[in-house]
């Protein structure tokens, strides 16, 4: 007894693997094929609509991270920074 293909929108279900499998090098609007600017902007909302964007918390705690991994450095290049200028001046005698 042969199956009727189920339909998935307007694509059969095998049609739709198909276009799923191939990724962003073969499928509509990978490598190679031109969209229109109508298409691309669509493609661009379906895709913004996939981000999972982080919540106010989680980017509040990584602005705080970032700004104390910020700080560490700073201080640490500009204590090497401090030696190592110091060290030039008592080696070529130019401190005195």
């Amino acid at each position: 007894m042969a199956q009727t293909p189920k339909t998935v929108g307007s694509k059969t279900a095998s049609k739709a693997k198909n276009a799923a499998g191939k990724g962003a090098a073969g499928g509509a609007g990978g490598a190679g094929t031109s969209v229109g600017p109508g298409q691309y902007l669509q493609q661009v909302r379906q895709e913004t609509r996939k981000v999972v964007w982080p919540t106010g918390r989680e980017v509040y705690v990584t602005s705080i991270m970032v700004m104390i991994v910020l700080l560490l450095m700073g201080a640490f290049f500009f204590v090497v920074d401090w030696v190592l200028a110091n060290g030039v001046q008592a080696i070529l005698g130019f401190g005195t």
